[in-house]
């Protein structure tokens, strides 16, 4: 399974390393290096920030370019990436969040408690974190610089969301040459078939 992850986290790592170029070409290239391509990496996180805390977890990828562009224009503004470490975590945490599920499951039902699905757990963490970062509606009273590492913590939550959320969604049936959403889902389904039960979305 080590090898596995490692494998599929330098993958994934090749994976958003195109993301953030097409990005960066066809959406912040719009406006010229400086002030205002800033103000366009904003207004793109801010926008997709807003409409993935909106979204609902369905089976379909709705939410997987909101999830990608949102990435994409935080590390954008936060002068970061993404490595084969972060994917790698990414993926550990959610091995271990399937190990525990599938361990605590009768005990869960005993006693009648309902924690919801790991892309719900991670998208309640995620919108708490762009809450308090100030990008959806309402003020957050945190500084400047707390606001960015809400920032931080929203980019580390997004990526557990985007890899549970493509878990959950229906195997791909067709081969297909395309890193999109139906590929991603079938390198993480597979990736962490061996960790436990496969959990169904809502």
């Amino acid at each position: 399974m080590d090898s596995k992850f490692t494998i599929l986290a330098t993958e994934l790592s090749k994976w958003f390393e195109s993301v953030l170029e097409l990005t960066e070409r066809a959406v912040f290239g719009i406006a010229p290096v400086g002030p205002h391509r800033d103000a366009v990496v904003l207004d793109l996180m801010i926008r997709n920030a807003r409409s993935i805390h909106r979204g609902k977890l369905d089976l379909n990828g709705a939410l997987y370019q909101p999830l990608c562009l949102f990435l994409a224009a935080a590390c954008r503004h936060l002068r970061t990436s993404l490595g084969t470490g972060h994917w790698r975590a990414a993926l550990d945490n959610i091995c271990q969040l399937q190990k525990q599920r599938a361990d605590s499951s009768s005990e869960s039902e005993t006693l009648g408690l309902n924690f919801g699905t790991p892309a719900e757990l991670f998208k309640e963490e995620f919108e708490e974190a762009i809450r308090q970062a100030g990008l959806t509606e309402g003020t957050s009273f945190l500084s400047k610089e707390e606001r960015q590492v809400a920032l931080g913590l929203a980019v580390n939550w997004g990526i557990r969301l985007l890899l549970a959320y493509a878990m959950n969604s229906p195997k791909p049936t067709t081969p297909s040459n395309r890193k999109d959403f139906p590929w991603l889902a079938g390198q993480v389904q597979h990736a962490v078939a061996a960790c436990g039960p496969k959990t169904q979305s809502p």
